[in-house]
Order: structure tokens, then sequence, then C-alpha cells
């Protein structure tokens, strides 16, 4: 069944997603950002692979975590203890290795976006990305036995730039091969490889490190990352006018969308009025206390389940994930209810992307505060809350604050995220630093506060996005084109 879709006065019929160039464009976006976040979010799996110790309990050995380890020294029911001393990473390594990644994301995030904005090659970037990264995987394993954590620091870094190539390029490419009213979904789809690599990763990883040891979690990162770059080079393309294999009925559609200007005039962009725009500053300031508090979930999680809860590297692997496979079902969802709540008219797109980040930041604040209350008996417990917590913070990544920069400014989307994400992801390697220095013995204690701080990066993302956000197109927001193109702006109110 086809649907109508509003393009500026135009009534034009969008043709079946099923088997088009745009929802296979979506579905490779879907596996590259998958394949970038399992080589670089498995160091948390690894660390605890690298930090287990091996237990030979009458007669039969076990792999336990570190508080396994001691509840059975108290008890007397193991005859050796030994520490696997194949590699170990102390305290601070971890937290610098962790954080090392976002040495490299940060500083290209503005690069990237410019050069989205001035020259495209989305699939020149996003191919670099994903390469780079897969070869660094396969490297891992060797530089850390054989160079030591100074080496591996370098790596990480260069690894960073590479994630940033690869995903920050993924948004402004589907901004050719989307329209307003499947925005959502297809956008939805092709972010969702980050939610199925944060729910995989951790299961498979304690599986590689039961069967394959440590070194086989990179070697499986590194595989994929090879694979995601072959399709990219195969079947993504930079915008329909260029596809070789696109139909005649859909490239009429695609290229009819307003969001897509195909100016060949160079566009003056209006850098002052980006800069002081409240907008543009809520959506940067918010995303940097919701992503401090989201990654530093996602990495130190792992630890945590080590350190606290008391349970086997599977055990561990699987329970760090079912927060991930959560928000994973969440994100699935999430997309087409706000573009069907949208679509209906009954309020303004401002009105809805708030409505969306209260519910993705107030009730996961509220069950963070409450797990820093519970002591490790209640470890299932535990679990669940952080489980829903972390599982609706989809509604404001979906359907909140974080597409809000498409609705302000489409045509300088690149740049916009490049700035948001230059600042914003600046906690990804700030944050393991401080819950490192927060946990130094891994006490209950220690993590408490470390549950607290979360609480309040919660609470304080969403105040300042329900006080500050937008999602009107602001009056810079579309490029001046030539006299041969001429886009008649919309504004979503």
């Amino acid at each position: 069944m086809k649907s109508k879709e509003n393009v500026g006065e135009l009534q034009v019929a969008a043709p079946r997603l099923r088997g088009s160039c745009r929802l296979t464009v979506s579905l490779i976006c879907l596996f590259t950002s998958f394949a970038a976040i399992v080589m670089t979010i498995n160091l948390s799996m690894t660390i605890v692979c690298m930090n287990k110790r091996k237990i030979t309990c009458n007669g039969s050995e076990e792999i336990k975590s570190n508080s396994s380890l001691e509840f059975m020294k108290l008890n007397g029911t193991c005859n050796n203890v030994q520490k696997d001393k194949e590699m170990y990473l102390d305290k601070p390594s971890q937290g610098m290795l962790l954080g090392a990644l976002y040495y490299g994301v940060v500083p290209v995030q503005l690069l990237v976006g410019w050069l989205c904005d001035k020259f495209g090659k989305y699939k020149l970037q996003m191919a670099l990305g994903s390469g780079v990264l897969g070869i660094a995987s396969f490297l891992s394993p060797a530089i850390l036995e054989f160079a030591g954590v100074p080496y591996y620091f370098a790596l990480r870094v260069l690894k960073g730039a590479a994630l940033g190539f690869a995903l920050s390029s993924t948004l402004p490419l589907l901004t050719r091969w989307t329209s307003t009213q499947e925005q959502g979904l297809l956008v939805g789809i092709a972010s969702a490889g980050i939610g199925i690599a944060n729910s995989v990763t951790y299961p498979i990883s304690g599986l590689l490190c039961q069967y394959g040891g440590w070194k086989s979690i990179f070697y499986f990162g590194g595989v994929c990352g090879m694979l995601a770059t072959l399709l990219v080079v195969c079947l993504v393309y930079d915008s329909p006018a260029v596809h070789p294999r696109v139909g005649a009925e859909e490239k009429q559609f695609l290229l009819s969308f307003q969001l897509q200007s195909q100016s060949k005039k160079r566009r003056v962009i209006p850098w002052v009025k980006m800069l002081r725009s409240v907008p543009v500053w809520s959506v940067v300031i918010t995303n940097f206390f919701f992503f401090a508090v989201g990654k530093g979930i996602v990495l130190n999680l792992p630890i945590y389940v080590r350190d606290v809860l008391d349970f086997t590297v599977t055990e561990n692997g699987i329970f760090s994930a079912m927060p991930l496979v959560g928000a994973l079902v969440v994100h699935l969802v999430a997309g087409p209810i706000f573009d069907f709540v949208r679509t209906k008219n009954l309020y303004s797109s401002t009105t809805v992307r708030k409505i969306f980040h209260v519910l993705g930041t107030l009730p996961p604040g509220a069950l963070v505060f409450i797990s820093s209350q519970l002591t490790p008996e209640h470890k299932y417990f535990i679990i669940s809350l952080i489980t829903i917590g972390y599982s609706l913070t989809e509604f404001a990544v979906m359907g909140g604050y974080n597409f809000a920069m498409i609705d302000i400014a489409p045509d300088y989307f690149g740049i916009l995220q490049g700035i948001n994400k230059t600042i914003s992801l600046a906690p990804g390697f700030i944050i393991p630093l401080i819950i490192s220095a927060l946990t130094p013995n891994g006490t209950e204690e220690e993590w408490q506060s470390v549950f607290i701080l979360f609480g309040s990066l919660y609470v304080t993302s969403c105040l300042i996005f329900v006080i500050f956000g937008s999602s009107q197109l602001q009056s810079w927001g579309k490029a001046i084109v030539s006299d041969t193109c001429t886009v008649n702006p919309v504004t979503n109110t």
C-alpha cells in the first residue's frame, strides 16, 4: 500500500518500502553501526575476561569473578586459587583505556560534519571508518600483549577517530534517503545497530572468553568490521541521484523530498546564528549529560556486576546485556510511535519531543536512585530496575532531544551534529576516569555513589531540554539555493 507524503504543496506517493533501495541503505547503516559498536565496547568484557580468576574447587576448574573468589576463600571450598597470569589490567589502566576511545571520537566530529555538508562522500567516510576499526581490532591482542598499555591507548584513540567517521556520516546520509513520515522508521532501523550491538556484545564476549580466551573477542569484532566495509563499498551510494539500481519511482520520490536540496550552489553557513541559537545549545548540553550517564552504564555495568553482584563471567555477559536488550526493544517501537503521534497533529513537534524526552529521562533517573539504595542480596531486582530504566531512555533518543537538530536546521544537520558531538561526547573519556576514581576498591558503597551520580545526570538532562529545547525550524535552518532549485521551508511548530 502506498502512503501520501506532503512535500511543500505537492502530494507525492511513497513507493513500497520492502525491497527498496532506501531500506537497503538503512539496513547497511544498521550493520555498520553494529560492527562499529561491537569493536569499541567489547573492551569492557575483555577486561573482565583478562582479570578473571581461575579457581579449582573439588577437582573442577571454574571461572569466577573477584567477589566469588573472596566468598570461596572465606568458606574454604577451594583447593587451589590463582589469578590468570596471561593478562591483567589494574583500575587506573581500565579507566584510561575505556576513555581513550573518545580522545579520538571528539576531535573528528566537527570535521566529519563539515565534510558531510561540504562534499557529501558519506560512503567513503563510512567505509574508511569501518575498515580502520576492523584492522585495529585484529591488531589489538598483539599490541596489548607485546607493546603494552601505552601503545594500546594510542590504538584506542585511532579507533575512536575511525568510529567518528563510521557513525557520524550515517545520519547525514539518511537525510538523502528518508522522508518525513518514514524518518522515524528508517532512522530507527539504521540506528538500531547500536542497540543490537549493545545487546549482544557482552553475552557473545562472555562465551568467547570462556571458549576462546580474551583475544577471540577482538578477532570477532575485526571480522564484523571488515564485513561492514565490504557491504558499504558494494551497496551504499551517497544519494538516489547516483545509485545505479534505484527505481525511477523511488528516485523521483526521494529527489522531490524537501529536506534534500540538490542545489550545487555554494552555501553560506550561518555560523553566528548557529552559535547563538538557544535550541541548538539546549540539544548540545542535554546530550552532554545524557551521554555521560548512558555511556557510564554501558561501559561500566560489567565491571559493577563483577565487583558487587557476584556473577560468573558468562552470567556477567548475560545480565550486563539485559538493559541493552530492553533498550533495543523500546528503540524499535519508539520511532514509529513518535511518527504516529506527530502525524496526528494533536500537539506541536516541540511538545511531542518534550513529552518523549521526559519519559526517557525522569523515570530512568528515579529507578537508578532506587537501585543505589539496594544491597547485593537484591541483585536480580537491581538488574531489573537498571534494565527498565535504561530501556526507557530510548524514548528520549528516538522521540526526544536526539533528532531535534533535523527539525531545527535540516540543511545544516551535518555541521550541527559535528558541533553537538564535539562537545557532548567529551564525557566519553571523562566518565570512565571519574568512575575508576570513585571505585578504587570496587566496594558496594563506592558504586552507590556512582549510581547517585547517574540519577542526577538523568534529571539534569531532562530539565535542560524541557526548559530550553525546541523543534521548530529556525529562520536560518534552510540553505539559500540557486534559482534552479527552490525549496519552500515548512515550519515544524
